[in-house]
């Protein structure tokens, strides 16, 4: 499985998807951590861009 060229965190703010700001690192092997300010949503979804070639997702922890 390939690195994604960027990725995006986002939360559900009620009527659509919005971006978590702060910085989405891209590191191999290893979990790329974003820390943010709390939000209250019911939906999270991780938006990622390929690159070069196709791409994938394996695990994903999300701490409240």
């Amino acid at each position: 499985m390939r690195l994604p060229a960027s990725w995006k965190l986002q939360y559900w703010d009620g009527s659509a998807y919005a971006d978590v700001p702060g910085t989405h690192p891209v590191a191999i092997d290893r979990y790329n951590r974003v820390t943010f300010e709390a939000v209250n949503t019911a939906r999270l979804r991780v938006v990622l861009r390929s690159g070069a070639a196709s791409v994938g997702l394996l695990e994903v922890k999300a701490y409240a």
